[in-house]
């Protein structure tokens, strides 16, 4: 006889096993009262026939989801048991294989076959079949999300506030959420007691995961994720840090990316393809040297990750190609005396070899994007012979905004200095694609727009 919270299982290797553990589960969920759902469902990107899905309970529990193409419950198919451990904070990825092209699709979540409350039931939507089409696509970003400890109660003056904002980003219904990094904020308290620290640092993305503002923009759309140092390791932390390893494997548990480094060569840095607009996920911290190092060969990003970078953006077919960064990569020093935060300004050797190169093999379409600063703006650095470079910094979310903002090579009207989010938004058909770039307060409101042509962005 079988729990009926576990479905039907398929007899072979390890059946017995994990209908011992189902028997486990279930005699759990009827002795401590049912496991709830405590963040998420969170979909990441989907590809024409495959989507994984993140989510988070309150206890040990068997996952899974119920998912349907949008109007045909009739439909609905049930996807393979997950566990739900405390070993990985009760995280679980739910793998969804087998899906239909350019369909809309709509889930609920079962725990313990048991259905989850949500409200609004979730939707994703799977990626065309031709992985190169154009399409209509809107992606919100930012970065820098602080949560304040319980209970919660932020003041004028408090370092994280504004927290309708992530209803005002779902209210625009986005495909994508591209989170820019310091999507949560270690603290120097997490890590004062080394035997203490890797418990502190799970605890602190899970009370982030569980901050309640934030659960309808995670079940909103698709989303995908870099980091930068607050949810790395301490404060400008580089690749020095002793515990990036375990920093590493909570940033798996935490988000839905497609990928994660190069075997032998760990790190975040991943593809993402889109249709035309393919993201490139860059790492800033595992193989970053000190910013204020002497050295002229230290580097940001490692030579590994450079050379995959490149041959990432010369195999590319797409037409726009957004390289994705923490810290800034277009930026400069506001003076020879002033090193201007961190950024790849400080790499000046690493960053010229690689614009030289970017030059010479006359790549089309890159866009740059990063976060960190608190303040937003774009800046755009010109090159002889070849189109300007353009880089969008939007920040923060809630964090505090930057009390003396420096921005160097600042497209005139698009310096933000209040708490906002970004979109990016692609449309048009393939002979004229055109981005349109925006910024937007917590309440809604359109700060600033710039449109980018494709063509613009081609080399003459």
């Amino acid at each position: 006889m079988r729990s009926a919270a576990c479905g039907a299982l398929p007899f072979g290797d390890c059946a017995l096993r994990r209908l011992a553990l189902c028997w486990l589960l279930a005699l759990h969920a009827a002795v401590a009262g049912a496991a709830s759902l405590a963040g998420g469902p969170m979909a990441g990107p989907a590809t024409a026939t495959h989507v994984g899905v993140w989510l988070m309970t309150d206890a040990p529990a068997q996952v899974q989801l119920e998912y349907w193409p949008l109007g045909r419950p009739d439909a609905a198919q049930r996807s393979a048991p997950v566990v739900a451990s405390p070993q990985r904070g009760h995280t679980a990825r739910v793998e969804l294989g087998g899906l239909h092209a350019a369909t809309r699709y709509a889930y609920r979540v079962l725990l313990d076959g048991i259905p989850a409350e949500l409200g609004e039931e979730p939707v994703f939507t799977t990626a065309t079949a031709d992985p190169a089409a154009p399409r209509e696509l809107m992606i919100a970003t930012g970065s820098c999300n602080y949560v304040p400890d319980r209970p919660y109660e932020p003041t004028p003056n408090a370092f994280g506030a504004g927290f309708e904002i992530f209803d005002t980003i779902a209210a625009r219904r986005p495909d994508m959420m591209l989170w820019l990094g310091d999507s949560i904020y270690y603290r120097d308290a997490d890590f004062a007691e080394p035997n203490q620290a890797a418990a502190r640092m799970h605890a602190r993305w899970a009370a982030t995961r569980s901050f309640a503002p934030m659960q309808r923009l995670l079940r909103t759309g698709q989303h995908v994720a870099i980091w930068d140092d607050h949810d790395y390791g301490p404060d400008n932390s580089n690749r020095d840090f002793p515990l990036k390893a375990t920093a590493l494997a909570l940033f798996r548990d935490y988000w839905a990316n497609p990928g994660y480094g190069l075997p032998g060569e760990p790190g975040i840095f991943a593809r993402v393809p889109l249709g035309d607009v393919e993201l490139f996920l860059l790492d800033d911290r595992y193989h970053r040297d000190d910013d204020a190092g002497t050295d002229p060969a230290r580097t940001m990003l490692g030579a590994q990750q450079l050379e995959w970078l490149k041959g990432a953006l010369r195999r590319s077919q797409a037409t726009f190609k957004v390289v994705t960064n923490g810290s800034r990569m277009l930026s400069d020093r506001p003076s020879p005396e002033a090193r201007g935060g961190e950024g790849w300004h400080n790499f000046p050797r690493e960053r010229q070899v690689f614009l030289d190169w970017l030059a010479a093999e006359r790549i089309d379409g890159v866009f740059f994007l990063s976060g960190d600063i608190h303040y937003t703006h774009l800046i755009e650095r010109e090159r002889p012979g070849t189109y300007p470079l353009t880089e969008l910094t939007c920040s923060p979310l809630t964090a505090r905004v930057h009390p003396r903002p420096f921005p160097v090579r600042e497209v005139p009207g698009t310096l933000v200095t209040q708490r906002n989010f970004c979109t990016l938004e692609f449309s048009g058909p393939a002979s004229a694609r055109l981005l349109r770039v925006a910024a937007w307060n917590a309440a809604g409101t359109r700060l600033w727009e710039k449109e980018i042509p494709a063509a613009r962005l081609r080399t003459p």
